[in-house]
């Protein structure tokens, strides 16, 4: 899936996507009342806009938000649901199986040739070798 397809998903499903500075993060996704909004760093490019992006739509597509004030949420749950959200568009499970039968063996032949960051892919690989 290309970025492009990304905007168009958030467009289509009332997602707002702003660029600014949004240091450290690179990216932040909000709810705020029924409203959704994503935040990507006015840098990122490329792959690493992409993840991002795909990410962050995953946060705000799943409801996957934390509560940074409650002791009880669990961050890492919002954190991996969103990952699966993204990783199961750019990166589709029988898509990556082609690919492994193919010859791409390594996760850095693996993220070049679905675009994403070898980080990305190395999440991918974990979350369809468990399964």
């Amino acid at each position: 899936m290309e970025t492009n397809r990304l905007y168009c998903i958030a467009e289509k499903r009332g997602v707002t996507v702003d660029r600014f500075n949004v240091r450290e993060n690179k990216s932040v996704s909000v709810k705020s009342g029924d409203n959704l909004y994503v935040g990507l760093d006015e840098k990122l490019s490329g792959a690493n806009e992409k993840v991002c992006l795909a990410h962050e739509l995953g946060h705000c597509l799943t409801y996957s938000f934390y509560n940074i004030y409650s002791p009880f949420d669990i961050r890492e749950k919002h954190e991996k649901r969103a990952d699966k959200w993204a990783i199961q568009r750019l990166v589709p499970k029988t898509r990556y199986k082609k690919a492994v039968r193919d010859g791409y063996d390594n996760i850095f032949s693996l993220a070049e040739y679905f675009g994403v960051t070898a980080e990305f892919m190395e999440k991918a690989v974990n979350l369809y070798s468990k399964s």
